[in-house]
C-alpha cells in the first residue's frame, strides 16, 4: 500500500527512529555492494615470524619518535599462540610484503641512440591488505620521471572478473598485466621464495633481463686503465718520479759500480745500485784533439733489447742488472758494442761478496784537473762568513758553502757561559756577558744583560757567527778553547770566563773525560 505522506525525514511514520543521521553511501561501499564476487581477504602462513619491534618513544629526534606498530599494543605477560587464532588477516599480515623484480619495453621514438627502452620496477605485494607498490629505481640522465611508479591500491585483474590479484597471480619468467603494463617478472627475494614454498607454489629460477641500447651506451661507465710504467717514465721525464724500491735506495744509496769499457775510445760506465740506472762518460785528455763531451749517455735504466717502442713501454724484467756485466763478453748498448777492460777496486770487492766472482782491476783513470798555485787567498776582512767569501775566489760564479747536515741535526745544543772584560778601565770592569757556542755549527754569540743606570746598551755585543782564537794559531773556536777560569779573546776583545750553566757542566763532564 502506497504511503501518502511525503518521503522527507520526519513526515514518514514507518522511519527508523533510532537513526540519527542519513549520510549518502560512499562510492567504494556501493560498489562492493553491487560487486556480486567480493571475497574476504584470503589468509596465508607465515614463513618466518617478525620480531616484536617496539619503536623507542625517547627524542624527538628520532626518526621513530611517536610511531606506532601493532606491538606496541599487545599486552606484556600473555601466550602468543592462543592469540594468534583471534587475531584478524591484517594483523597477522602486517609489515609481511612480497618484493619481485620485473620489466617491461617502451617504446622510444625519434631517437638515434635506441629504439625503444627496458623499464625496469620492484613490485610490492602487501599482505595485510592485498594491495600493490611499484617503483623504478631512478638512473642517471634517464629522461623519464622515475621512483614512484603506481602507489599503494588495490589493482584488479584484467580478465574483467572483478577480482583483484592475488600472491597466486604472481610467477617469474610470466607476464602480468597491470593498468594496461605487461610486466615480466624475472626475480624475487628469499621472503618471497619462502613463502611461495610455504603455500605449495615454488618459484622459477631468476634471470638476468636483457639490456638496452641506452644502458650499454650511457650507464656502462668507462674505467680508464692505469699504465703505470708511462706515469712513472713521464714523472721522471719531469725531474721526479720514486724508486721503485725504497729498501734498494736506502740499502745501495751513494753505491756506485765503476767500469772501464772501450768501443771506439775509452770510456767509464757507472752502475748506480740505488735505481738500477747506468751511465757512460767519456775520458777526456789534454791535447787529445776530440772535442771534450762530457757524457756519452746521460742516467738512464738500459733495456737488454733495443726496440723503438712508445716512450715507457719497457718492463723492469727486460733492463740490465749487474749480473749481466761479466769481464771477457762484450756489453751491447743500444747496438754498439762495449769491450769491458776492468773495474774498481769498490767493483771487485762487490762482485766478490755478491757473486763470488774475481772481477780484474784496470782501465784508464780520468786524469784530474790540476790545482792552479797561483790563486792568492787574501785575508777575511772581518764582514760576513769566512767560508761564504772564499767562494768567490775559487769560482767565478760562487755557489753558497755546505753545511755538515748530521752534525747539525745530532747537535742541536748550546753551551753558555758567564764572561766579563779582562780589561782594567773602571768603566768595563763590571760588565757582565753571556757567550753561547753553538755546537751544531760552531758559532758563538755574545750577549750582554741589562743593568739598570749603567749608561750602557743592552743586548747584542757581537753577532752570532764563527770566530777565530787568536791563541790558537787562528783556529776556529771549539768547545776545547772555552774552559771555566781561562782566558779567550774573542774578534779582539779578551774575556774571561766566569761560569757555566749546569747544562753546560754535564755536557764537559760527558764528554771530556
Amino acid at each position: 500500500m502506497a504511503s501518502a505522506f511525503p518521503k522527507l525525514p520526519g513526515f514518514v511514520p514507518t522511519q527508523e527512529l533510532d537513526k540519527p543521521n542519513f549520510r549518502k553511501v560512499s562510492a567504494v561501499k556501493q560498489d562492493q555492494n553491487r560487486e556480486i564476487k567480493q571475497l574476504p581477504n584470503k589468509e596465508y602462513p607465515v614463513p618466518r615470524k617478525l620480531p616484536t619491534q617496539v619503536p623507542s618513544q625517547t627524542g624527538m629526534f628520532n626518526p621513530d619518535y611517536l610511531s606506532t606498530t601493532h606491538a606496541m599494543h599487545l599486552p606484556k605477560n600473555s601466550n602468543n599462540d592462543s592469540e594468534e587464532l583471534y587475531q584478524p588477516s591484517w594483523v597477522k599480515m602486517d609489515r609481511h610484503v612480497l618484493r619481485f623484480s620485473g620489466f617491461f619495453k617502451e617504446a622510444v621514438v625519434e631517437s638515434a641512440l635506441e629504439n625503444y627502452r627496458i623499464r625496469k620496477l620492484t613490485i610490492f605485494y602487501y599482505l595485510e591488505d592485498h594491495s600493490i607498490s611499484i617503483t623504478e629505481p631512478k638512473q642517471e640522465n634517464s629522461g623519464v620521471p622515475q621512483g614512484a611508479f603506481l602507489k599503494r591500491q588495490k589493482v584488479l585483474r584484467a580478465d574483467g572478473s572483478k577480482t583483484f590479484i592475488i600472491p597466486e597471480d604472481f610467477r617469474i619468467n610470466q607476464d602480468i598485466e597491470i593498468f594496461g603494463k605487461t610486466i615480466r617478472l624475472y626475480d624475487c627475494d628469499q621472503y618471497t621464495r619462502e613463502f611461495y614454498e610455504g603455500i605449495g607454489q615454488p618459484q622459477e629460477q631468476s634471470f638476468s633481463p636483457q639490456s638496452d641500447s641506452f644502458e650499454t651506451k650511457t650507464m656502462t661507465k668507462y674505467i680508464p686503465q692505469k699504465d703505470t710504467v708511462m706515469k712513472d717514465y713521464l714523472e721522471h721525464k719531469l725531474g721526479g718520479g720514486r724508486v721503485t724500491s725504497q729498501k734498494q735506495f736506502l740499502e745501495n744509496d751513494r753505491k756506485v759500480l765503476k767500469f772501464y769499457v772501450f768501443s771506439d775510445i775509452e770510456y767509464v760506465l757507472h752502475y748506480y745500485l740505488a735505481d738500477d740506472t747506468i751511465e757512460i762518460k767519456e775520458i777526456n785528455s789534454a791535447n787529445s784533439g776530440r772535442v771534450p763531451f762530457p757524457m756519452m749517455l746521460r742516467r738512464q735504466k738500459l733495456p737488454r733489447k733495443f726496440s723503438l717502442n712508445q716512450p715507457g713501454q719497457t718492463y723492469a724484467e727486460d733492463f740490465i742488472r749487474p749480473q749481466d756485466i761479466q769481464f771477457g763478453q762484450p756489453l751491447i748498448i743500444y747496438n754498439r758494442k762495449f769491450a769491458i777492460q776492468g773495474c774498481d777496486p769498490f767493483t771487485r770487492y762487490y762482485y766478490q761478496e755478491k757473486f763470488n766472482v774475481d772481477f780484474p782491476l784496470g782501465g784508464q783513470e780520468e786524469q784530474q784537473m790540476e790545482q792552479r798555485s797561483n790563486i792568492i787567498i787574501p785575508p777575511h776582512n772581518g764582514i760576513g762568513d769566512e767560508q761564504d767569501s772564499l767562494g768567490y775566489i775559487y769560482r767565478l760564479q760562487p755557489k753558497p758553502p755546505k753545511k755538515d747536515f748530521f752534525k747539525w741535526v745530532d747537535n742541536q745544543v748550546n753551551l753558555r757561559f758567564l764572561a766579563m772584560f779582562n780589561t782594567t778601565k773602571p768603566e768595563d770592569k763590571d760588565r757582565v756577558f753571556v757567550i753561547t757556542y753553538f755546537l751544531n755549527d760552531d758559532s758563538l754569540l755574545v750577549y750582554e744583560p741589562t743593568v739598570r743606570n749603567s749608561g750602557i746598551p743592552d743586548g747584542k755585543f757581537l753577532e752570532k757567527r764563527k770566530y777565530k782564537n787568536a791563541n790558537n794559531n787562528n783556529e776556529f773556536f771549539s768547545p776545547k778553547d772555552l774552559i771555566v777560569g781561562n782566558e779567550v779573546q774573542i774578534n779582539g776583545w779578551k774575556f774571561q770566563l766566569l761560569d757555566c750553566d749546569e747544562f753546560t757542566k754535564k755536557w764537559y763532564a760527558d764528554n771530556f773525560k
